[in-house]
């Protein structure tokens, strides 16, 4: 009997032996798990700001899969009908309050501006793509050396403007007497000079022809990494920020070569070696007297910027070229506007004429103000707001909203499309109307640039640009909608973007027909009669 039982248990050993190895396998790591979870939701609480409302959002993910297909400006406005204007959200384990009204911007953002001007650090941007390497002012937290650099891209170049804005006529005018019926295909001419804008602004260098965004291979590759880099730099959709299980989990798909470990910080490299080689282009250039004027030639020559050291030199580069971001959604909505607005462009056109007769021929209108045209310029960049929220801000200290105190280092997002739909600043804010900055517009804000301390340091630049490309643009073409080609949400802010989800919203629309007004005109004003 008691060999049958010892036969029995060495029978058993095998099935006894499965079921630790199960149990180790399987039930041990969901019961990690499960505790990680419930870890993750202790912090999710601990890290809600007390008295703010906002909605819970799921455990892990917080409210992330509500913003997913969506446009994330319009999302968080919608939600600030029911939670209020100012609204605290989980992305993932990180609290994020976001601001959502012109009040309440101005309450925060200049009522108490050294408390909110710092700016988070995100895990995909500054600790893979920038690890060990310099950041953009944009994205700097706050500190001395923040304040040094935004000094530097104050000051806009008149004759920079002139040339790239006339460069720009001159490549629509190409490709519109060279195609069928004056059809346009304006994105290669819009990444030109939003391209040029910077390139010529910063380093005082250029792209001569369109066929260099190709063939140049600088210039490819600037395309290519600024382009990464804008997504790497999007603030909801890199989830790796929020939900910090997805870090180990990348790791391991990493060791195993399921993804490229060496592809993002490869990214940040390229991309500071070629802002070091057109720096240390310009410096040889500055050094032999054949430098044109620019941002970057005006800092290593005037003596007071010496306290800027080559990373915050580096740094200032990194932030201008930036700017390519916004500009460049910007005029192609621009163009997709003004083809199903006939009205508009006939009295933008006729402003012009009224102002000067001679601006229709006048090569240098950077330095003018048509009060009109300074207006629509306005009112484009409130109406499309590429950047529907702005750079995410962090509190550097204690800020105060309605008996919430929200604690220092807390990520905060202004929301610049809720702020230009906000009906107490803007009356009827879904009609494209320039005439509100006009008469009684002096107390309105453009929220596409920001508010406060770190409003965009370029803003009056980037506003002048537009204001000379929309001059030329109004004043020597008239622009309508490619034939057969019925979309009227072509030009719709929300419904007419490529990809709902994306960081700066750009259209899916990129032809229209811009027939020269006259062929004369233009070509006094360019110089080529």
């Amino acid at each position: 009997m008691a060999a049958s039982t010892e036969l029995d248990i060495f029978q058993l050993y095998p099935l006894i032996h499965f079921s630790r190895a199960f149990l180790y396998s399987t039930i041990a790591p969901l019961l990690i798990f499960l505790f990680y979870v419930i870890g993750s939701e202790v912090d999710r609480w601990l890290a809600r700001v007390p008295n703010l409302p906002g909605p819970r959002g799921l455990p892990l993910v917080g409210s992330l899969p509500w913003l997913w297909g969506r446009v994330h400006g319009e999302q968080f406005r919608l939600w600030s009908a029911q939670y209020g204007e100012v609204f605290q959200v989980q992305l993932g384990h990180r609290t994020v309050v976001v601001v959502n009204s012109a009040a309440s911007a101005r309450s925060i953002f200049l009522g108490q501006r050294e408390a909110s001007n710092s700016r988070p650090i995100f895990y995909v941007l500054h600790k893979k793509v920038q690890s060990g390497s310099v950041t953009s002012i944009g994205t700097s937290p706050w500190d001395d050396s923040c304040k040094r650099r935004r000094k530097v891209p104050a000051t806009a170049l008149n004759k920079i403007l002139n040339l790239e804005s006339r460069a720009f006529t001159t490549d629509i005018l190409d490709v519109s007497l060279n195609s069928k019926s004056n059809i346009v295909d304006f994105r290669d001419a819009v990444r030109k000079f939003a391209m040029n804008l910077v390139l010529t602004l910063n380093y005082g260098t250029r792209v001569e022809d369109v066929k260099e965004l190709r063939s140049n291979a600088m210039i490819a590759e600037i395309i290519h990494v600024e382009g990464e880099i804008t997504k790497f730099r999007d603030t909801t959709r890199n989830y790796e920020n929020y939900i910090p299980l997805l870090r180990p989990l990348n790791t391991l798909a990493e060791w195993t070569g399921l993804r490229d470990g060496k592809y993002m910080p490869d990214i940040g490299r390229r991309r500071t070696g070629y802002h070091k080689m057109l720096l240390n282009k310009l410096k040889a250039q500055v050094a032999a007297g054949t430098d044109r004027p620019c941002i970057q030639g005006n800092v290593l020559k005037d003596p007071e910027s010496k306290g800027l050291t080559d990373n915050e030199i580096l740094s200032v580069s990194l932030s201008m070229m930036a700017g390519v971001d916004t500009s460049q959604p910007t005029l192609a909505w621009t163009i997709l506007l003004l083809s199903q607005r006939p009205d508009i462009q006939r009295k933008a056109y006729q402003a012009i004429v009224d102002a000067d007769p001679a601006l229709l021929t006048s090569p240098d209108i950077a330095h003018t103000k048509v009060v009109y045209i300074d207006a629509f310029t306005k009112e484009i960049s409130r109406y499309f707001t590429a950047l529907k929220l702005g750079l995410p801000r962090a509190t550097h200290s204690e800020v105060h909203w309605q008996g919430a105190t929200i604690p220092p280092k807390t990520m905060v997002f202004i929301n610049s499309w809720a702020c230009s739909r906000d009906e107490e600043l803007f009356a009827n804010p879904n009609i494209f109307a320039p005439e509100r900055w006009l008469e009684g517009g002096t107390h309105l804000h453009q929220f596409a640039f920001g508010i406060g301390g770190r409003m965009c340091v370029a803003h009056h630049l980037a506003h002048k640009a537009l204001y000379a490309v929309f001059l030329h643009l109004i004043a020597h073409f008239e622009i309508l909608p490619v034939e057969g080609v019925d979309d009227p949400l072509i030009a719709d802010p929300l419904e007419g973007v490529s990809e709902k989800e994306q960081f700066v919203s750009a259209p899916r629309g990129s032809r229209a027909r811009l027939v020269p007004r006259d062929i004369t005109a233009t070509g006094k004003m360019l110089g080529l009669v």
